[in-house]
């Protein structure tokens, strides 16, 4: 989201002394983070007031033309400027004469859209820049013609000076805030120039001006309010809390005015037409999103769930399939809107528009995100709504956008009731908050007369000296939560402690240390003997540790001749031949050597692993209660394969000789009465360590 300095100084008293870079750090520091502030007319570095001296036809391309532009005597601008400061370019479009003020790109210049300039030849003509259309410059969406400075709504904005930069030229002295976005996902008031202004003003301990802007009600009888029957209905309050609608005759559909257009480029809004910039306009101001229907083209308003296959066209041209999980704003035919997200093309705003219904609403937020996931569609109002706006400011919207609608309109009039179908409810608390458990969560005693400061310049509501047994007087607030804050995001005391904390401003905490008791850990003997071992198998026994799960397949087991009737089975085995709890090292470490074998003459590996009887041990399920797990113990597996030619007996006999040795351990090496089925007999021998097999 891109935020206007200029557009933020309507609602808040910024000093001079704060320049636009410290009020950036400031927002990052308090409230959103700032990626990047920067002067309007930097974008357009490099960037030229041009006069054309000459047109030529080119001299190997019909469609073409060689224009000689005057940029002004600096040659350190390019060296390809002649004595009398132009520079050749070649250029495509129609509507350029001799005489006309155009913008140039130098070369080296980046347009907005990213394209570099550089110096190209076309067809053996060298072009040394480019003459650029509105939408090259961010200014328009018109790209079939080269902008004239000195003619239409661009004419007149300033005195043509050749060689200015165009940002001086077109008078952008603004500087722009880009927020980024995920650090405001939760703060549904943020997405606006008023709700930022207001943190402004809380952390400046500046003065907030809000919009004095009043309401519209049936009552006042504005203009000629029920002259014009407007039937509204919304049949699911669940997925619409607030619908409000209302007519305006004596509509003169037409560009906006120069102030409206450039703050709406200022943040990266596309200037249409005065009815739609409006909506925009108010959508960016007070965060609120909005839409105008053109009456004539809608008998009814009806807020409806889509029918399953319905198809309805958006205003980008697009067909869309609807489902009944789909909320829509529907006539008495078809739906014309897609609620919160995008209008419909069979009810859009047109130059013989002269009738208009104002649509100001609040819709559930997980039905929006839901409807711009399956639709794959993202825009400026869903990423709103998807926030959980606070249904109350569907009424200062509304008021906002008659306000305006009247000023770019002269002849605009209210012709119909107010629509307002509502349902909903806001938990604004209050919260009891202890400021003496507050400055212990914060750590740093704040007074408490500063601490109903903040909360009452964020426009919370403080009930002072609550009586409470468990609190001492004076020590208890009572918080009331304004409307904005209340639909996700405050709702609990430690709510409010961030709150405090953070237009305190984190640096102004005074940073300390925690006493700590410094003891030395306590030495896991089992751990230091687990490291002992495998130091002695990988250093000097020279062999690989693996780790295997601890599963096992019954296939796997019945290849090696293992009763699987006590193994554990799995409730949801994460594999087909994972499906038990092994019994053995032996089994995967077998795996380990069938699946390495043919890239080895000669494989020595270790594994330290536990086994899971079918038995109880010790250790219970939850560390607390009586039921318990099934026993299991740690084990050492050890496995050698080899060519023929190698005495694997021997190597494998000598390795757990030496591990016990290394452990001031005798072994001894015994006849086996009983051999597994996977082993051979002839040379298989039981361990025997300190008297134990």
């Amino acid at each position: 989201m891109y935020l206007s300095l200029d557009w933020l100084k309507d609602f808040v008293n910024i000093p001079k002394s704060i320049t636009a870079e410290e009020l950036g750090l400031r927002l990052t520091m308090h409230t959103v983070e700032i990626d990047s502030v920067a002067k309007q007319a930097d974008k357009f570095a490099n960037i030229v007031v041009g006069k054309i001296l000459e047109i030529k036809q080119h001299p190997d391309a019909d469609r073409l033309q060689v224009v000689k532009v005057q940029v002004g005597k600096d040659s350190a601008r390019h060296d390809r400027i002649d004595r009398n400061g132009a520079l050749e370019i070649v250029c495509g479009a129609p509507n350029i004469k001799v005489g006309q003020m155009v913008p140039l790109a130098l070369v080296g210049a980046i347009l907005p859209n990213g394209l570099e300039i550089k110096e190209v030849e076309v067809r053996g003509v060298k072009s040394s820049g480019m003459l650029c259309a509105e939408d090259e410059l961010g200014l328009g969406d018109d790209h079939s013609r080269i902008m004239i400075l000195n003619e239409g709504r661009h004419s007149g904005i300033s005195p043509s000076k050749i060689a200015q930069n165009l940002g001086q030229y077109l008078g952008l002295k603004d500087v722009i805030f880009e927020v980024d976005n995920k650090s405001i996902t939760h703060r549904p008031d943020l997405w606006s120039h008023y709700g930022i202004a207001r943190e402004i003003a809380a952390f400046l301990n500046s003065k907030f001006k809000p919009l004095s802007i009043p309401l519209l009600s049936n009552e006042r009888a504005p203009d000629r309010a029920g002259e014009v029957k407007l039937d509204v209905k919304a049949e699911d309050h669940e997925l619409c809390p607030r619908y409000m609608a209302i007519v305006m005759d004596g509509i003169k559909v037409e560009p906006s005015p120069k102030w409206m257009q450039e703050r709406l480029i200022a943040v990266g809004m596309r200037p249409i037409n005065n009815i739609v910039d409006i909506t925009n306009y108010v959508m960016l101001e007070l965060g609120q999103p909005l839409h105008a229907f053109d009456r004539d083209l809608v008998d009814k308003i009806i807020v409806r769930r889509a029918k399953d296959n319905e198809i309805m066209e958006t205003l980008d041209g697009e067909k869309r399939k609807l489902n009944k999980e789909i909320l829509v704003i529907a006539d008495s035919q078809k739906p014309i809107a897609i609620a919160g997200v995008m209008g419909g093309v069979n009810s859009e705003i047109n130059n013989e528009t002269n009738s208009i219904i104002i649509e100001s609403a609040n819709f559930d937020f997980i039905s929006i995100r839901k409807t711009q996931q399956k639709l794959g569609l993202r825009t400026e109002s869903s990423i709103r709504f998807e926030k959980a706006l606070d249904p109350n400011l569907c009424e200062m919207a509304m008021a906002r956008t008659v306000e305006l609608v009247k000023k770019l309109c002269p002849k605009a009039k209210v012709v119909s009731d107010l629509m307002d179908e509502k349902k909903f409810e806001l938990d604004q608390g209050p919260i009891k908050l202890d400021l003496e458990w507050l400055n212990k969560r914060i750590g740093q005693e704040i007074e408490k007369d500063k601490v109903i400061k903040i909360l009452e310049s964020l426009g919370f509501g403080v009930e002072k000296n609550i009586k409470d047994t468990k609190c001492p007087i004076g020590h208890l607030v009572s918080v009331t939560i304004p409307t904005w804050r209340a639909t996700r995001d405050i709702s609990i005391p430690e709510d409010l402690v961030e709150e405090v904390t953070r237009i305190f401003g984190y640096d102004n905490l005074t940073p300390t240390m925690p006493r700590v008791a410094m003891e030395a850990p306590i030495i896991n003997q089992e751990k230091m003997l687990e490291r002992k071992i495998k130091d002695v198998l990988s250093q000097g026994a020279a062999l690989s540790e693996v780790y295997n799960y601890s599963f096992v397949g019954q296939e796997q087991l019945e290849k090696l001749g293992i009763e699987i009737s006590a193994h554990i089975r799995l409730a949801n085995p994460i594999a087909t031949h994972q499906t038990m709890l092994k019994q053995s090292l032996a089994p995967n470490l077998i795996n380990d050597i069938k699946v390495n074998q043919m890239r080895l003459e000669q494989i020595g590996l270790f594994e330290i692993g536990n086994i899971y009887l079918s038995n109880l041990g010790e250790l219970t399920k939850d560390g607390k209660g009586k039921e318990k797990l099934p026993y299991q113990e740690k084990r050492i597996g050890i496995i050698m394969a080899a060519d023929k030619k190698e005495d694997i007996f021997a190597k494998i006999k000598g390795a757990v000789d030496y591990l016990l040795s290394s452990l001031n351990l005798t072994v001894d090496f015994n006849p086996i009465e009983i051999t597994p089925n996977w082993a051979d007999k002839n040379i298989s021998a039981k361990i025997k360590v300190a008297k134990k097999y």
